[in-house]
């Protein structure tokens, strides 16, 4: 009995090529073949502002609802955000505008404008 027509049975041990190796070596000659890039190149692009011309504002994808506003963080305590969580589900609104509604009393009480 000879070796199997597809190679890949045959016993390599001792021929000093790893498995990971052979495995990588035949996945190259496929993509090579078939015209497949796993790590596709970065694509460079021509970023020159010419002489003179403002540079353009950098593109930051956003919510509408999230223009020209910033984020304040906070830790409360969990049942804290489970509460804020369950009013919102009760009184059909998002968690933010009740955090708003609750910054405006918090203004109010201090003789600020609610701006939030």
């Amino acid at each position: 009995m000879g070796s199997p027509a597809c190679g890949h049975a045959g016993n390599r041990r001792g021929s000093g090529v790893s498995k990971r190796a052979d495995f990588l070596a035949g996945l190259r000659s496929v993509e090579e073949r078939e015209g497949i890039q796993r790590h596709p190149r970065p694509v460079v692009l021509n970023m020159e502002v010419p002489a003179g011309a403002p540079a353009p504002p950098p593109v930051t994808p956003r919510v509408n609802s999230r223009a020209g506003k910033v984020t304040i963080t906070t830790y409360v305590d969990p049942l804290a955000r489970k509460q804020v969580a369950q009013l919102g589900l009760d009184l059909d609104r998002d968690q933010q505008s009740l955090v708003n509604e609750a910054l405006n009393l918090l203004f109010e009480k201090y003789g600020k404008p609610p701006i939030a």
